[in-house]
């Protein structure tokens, strides 16, 4: 497989079809239980209820990948996520990036940044234009 397509299947059946025993296919052995990923997750024990959280939240998700470039061992990508919502009631749409470090077609390094302030926006769990009312120096106060 080249970096592109296992880029494209971990987003295709991790998150698509939320079948997290690929993990096993797409992580390498070098990938502990306790490693995390950039310092937020250790995918292989806390990426499967992530995977779970987000489908209860937006349903269905779809992946484009749009860019792609690779250099040594690294695979950067530029991708959108697409969903209807629960019931096809509140489509959504964020984007991020994602470069990750392959090694014998497996994955041993890597990093992600998703848009998941666009996200809770669109799901009403943020108020809209947030970003820019913190910009301001507003403050965000839950009840």
């Amino acid at each position: 497989m080249t970096k592109l397509e296992i880029m494209q299947s971990w987003f295709s059946r991790i998150w698509e079809d939320a079948d997290v025993s690929a993990l096993d296919d797409l992580l390498s052995p070098e990938v502990g239980e306790d490693t995390v990923f950039d310092g937020v997750i250790a995918p292989r024990s806390e990426l499967p209820e992530l995977v779970k959280i987000m489908h209860s939240l937006v349903g269905p998700m779809r992946f484009s990948i749009s860019r792609c470039l690779e250099d040594g061992d690294w695979c950067s990508i530029d991708y959108e996520m697409t969903a209807d919502g629960l019931g096809g009631v509140t489509p959504v749409r964020a984007g991020g990036l994602m470069m990750a470090r392959i090694k014998d077609n497996r994955i041993v390094e890597m990093t992600t940044k998703f848009d998941g302030f666009a996200l809770f926006e669109q799901l009403g769990q943020l108020p809209n234009d947030a970003l820019m009312a913190c910009l301001t120096g507003q403050k965000l106060r839950w009840a």
